[in-house]
């Protein structure tokens, strides 16, 4: 039988090693809930898009997990502080 090919992007990689997906993503320092990039950053995000499908395309043993870091990444307030915006 033949599959789609699917690549997971992960925020808790340890758990999601212990499902074996075929090919994983993991942007390093993301909090769940922003596993593309926090809103309005359309550069980390396309980034993050573009990492996994370099890792569809890598021919690699399956359940490799690539952790990748985005320097220009920023989290997003209302995830950092449990759903409270606080000015700076």
């Amino acid at each position: 039988m033949v599959g789609i090919p699917t690549v997971l992007i992960t925020l808790v990689p340890e758990g999601s090693r212990q499902m074996g997906p075929p090919r994983g993503l993991h942007p390093v320092g993301f909090p769940l809930g922003d596993c593309l990039g926090g809103p309005g950053q359309v550069g980390v995000q396309r980034q993050v898009l573009r990492d996994a499908f370099a890792r569809w395309e890598a021919r690699e043993e399956a359940g490799t997990i690539w952790e990748r870091d985005y320097p220009d990444y920023v989290p997003d307030p209302a995830i950092t502080n449990n759903g409270e915006v606080v000015d700076a």
